[in-house]
């Protein structure tokens, strides 16, 4: 990540910490692309790792908040319902 990239998120950290919000634990989509390693699953796109994170966002427990665990579940949701569009293409492709 570069020096401005750094300086740019630190200032919008400090901003909504200004305005109330508690900011000091962000997911970003590396932590989604450390899961595929981890559980040795294809890599997804960054664009592919958002939509877990919403996932995993509509899902939310208030009492474990998002979690390693709700990650993972929201990614194994994501690929199922991944391969299952994949799936249906090609049943009405042939």
């Amino acid at each position: 990540m570069s020096i401005a990239s750094t300086k740019i998120i630190e200032a919008a950290r400090e901003l909504l910490k200004l305005c109330g919000y508690f900011v000091d634990n962000l997911w970003h989509v590396d932590d989604v692309h450390f899961m595929c390693e981890q559980l040795e699953l294809p890599r997804i796109s960054d664009e592919d790792a958002m939509e877990v994170f919403s996932i995993a966002n509509q899902q939310f427990d208030g009492e474990t908040g998002v979690s390693w665990p709700k990650l993972e579940e929201a990614l194994k949701l994501f690929l199922q319902r991944r391969q299952l569009m994949a799936t249906s293409y090609e049943a009405l492709c042939v």
